[in-house]
C-alpha cells in the first residue's frame, strides 16, 4: 500500500484490528506477496481511506476484513472477534454493481432475507432500503433500466 489517510477516532475503543497481516497469490507456480505485514486499528467511528495505485493491494485488504477469503498470516478482528468468514455485520459494496439482470430491483435487494430464510417476515426492510436511497420508485424495473449510480446504490 502506498498511502493511508486517517481522521480522529470519534469513540474510544477498537472496531476493527489488522496486526500483522501477510497475503499472496499464487502465479505461474510461484508465491505473488500482495500484503506483507500490514497493521493497522481503526476506532469504532473513524473513516480510513486506503490510497494506492492498482494492484497494491486495497481490494485484497478489503476483502480480507471482510472475511471473504483467509490471509495467509496475520490477525483480523471485528470489536476483538477474530475474523474467519463473512458476517452480516462486515458489509461490501463491491466496485461495480453486481445485481441479477433477470431479478426486478427490489428482488435483488431482497436476495439476502431470502437466502436466510426471512424475507416474507421482513419483507418491509426491503422497502426501507430502496426508500433510504432513493429508489422506491424502481422496485419494479430491472437492472438493465437503472443509471450506473443507481445501480451502485
Amino acid at each position: 500500500m502506498v498511502a493511508l489517510a486517517q481522521t480522529t477516532s470519534a469513540s474510544a475503543g477498537l472496531a476493527l484490528r489488522i496486526d500483522n497481516l501477510s497475503h499472496g497469490f499464487a502465479l505461474d507456480g510461484q508465491h505473488l506477496p500482495v500484503l506483507e505485514r500490514v497493521s493497522l486499528d481503526v476506532a469504532p467511528g473513524e473513516f480510513v481511506a486506503l490510497l494506492g495505485p492498482s494492484g497494491c493491494g486495497k481490494s485484497t485488504l478489503l476483502r480480507l476484513v471482510a472475511g471473504l477469503e483467509p490471509a495467509d498470516a496475520g490477525r483480523l478482528l471485528a470489536d476483538g472477534v477474530p475474523i474467519t468468514g463473512p458476517d452480516p455485520s462486515r458489509v461490501v459494496v463491491f466496485q461495480d454493481p453486481t445485481l441479477y439482470p433477470w431479478r426486478r430491483v427490489w428482488d435483488n435487494v431482497a436476495l439476502g432475507l431470502e437466502a436466510q430464510g426471512i424475507l416474507k417476515t421482513h419483507s418491509a426492510k426491503v422497502d426501507a432500503a430502496l426508500e433510504k436511497v432513493g429508489l422506491s420508485q424502481f422496485a419494479r424495473a430491472y437492472p438493465r433500466q437503472l443509471s450506473g449510480g443507481m445501480a451502485q446504490r
